[in-house]
């Protein structure tokens, strides 16, 4: 791809006629974007679209097995990473951790009025490993000071 071609703007007209309000207002003001400090678990999962391949993180932050904060980052620039990150971290907060392993992809995509694409699955599992990572620290907290440290 050429740089001239990763620079282009969206066409939002385009982006309104094939997304729905919610996916729009995700894509041009995402919601909890950005890395966490300080948090209890870490996800993160990579995926190949277009033949290029794309990572997302995803954080939370738990108290007594309540999800308290949820954020995501990706190094992708793409719209629905946005939408789909802004609608999962706003599902989680509040919801126990039972709760959040019964979310389905559909679940997530149908919040945003979308049919599952892939996305939603791609999220899910990401979300997943960051719940495991919480379990883990949870079982032994000295794990992850002595990562910290070493």
């Amino acid at each position: 791809m050429s740089p001239e071609k990763s620079q282009e703007k969206i066409n939002i007209r385009e982006v309104e006629e094939v997304h729905t309000e919610r996916v729009v207002e995700y894509i041009n003001n995402p919601k909890n974007l950005g890395i966490m400090g300080n948090y209890d678990g870490k996800g993160e999962r990579t995926a190949k679209i277009r033949k290029r391949l794309f990572t997302i993180v995803i954080y939370i932050k738990v108290r007594e097995d309540i999800i308290q904060e949820g954020s995501y980052f990706s190094d992708s620039l793409g719209g629905l990473i946005h939408a789909y990150g802004s609608a999962l971290t706003e599902m989680i907060k509040g919801k126990t951790i039972r709760e959040v392993l019964l979310i389905r992809p559909e679940d997530i995509s149908g919040v945003l009025g979308l049919s599952e694409t892939g996305y939603g699955n791609w999220f899910k599992k990401t979300l997943v490993v960051a719940i495991n990572d919480y379990n883990i620290y949870k079982a032994a907290p000295w794990k992850r000071l002595y990562q910290e440290k070493y």
